[in-house]
């Protein structure tokens, strides 16, 4: 994927309007913290989650805890 994904720019995600939310994995093998709290920042509005005990497979590890970060995204949600 590091090899065929788009490479955007702060610009392009400075353009992004709709909600957006970076959840992030403490324990996280191939996103940095860094990179996570950097799009956070970079997207206007966009919220941070911490997931706290778990790798990038989260949503294997524990997806009650990775699913009730998507649902409050969700139901935050415009409808």
């Amino acid at each position: 994927m590091m090899k065929t994904e788009p490479n955007s720019s702060a610009h392009d995600q400075a353009q992004i309007t709709v909600p957006a939310t970076i959840v992030h994995s403490e324990h996280d093998e191939f996103i940095k913290h860094e990179h996570a709290h950097y799009l956070a920042r970079a997207i206007p509005n966009a919220q941070f989650v911490a997931l706290t005990g778990v790798s990038h497979f989260a949503p294997l590890q524990r997806p009650e805890l990775f699913n009730a970060a998507i649902l409050a995204f969700v139901g935050k949600a415009p409808r």
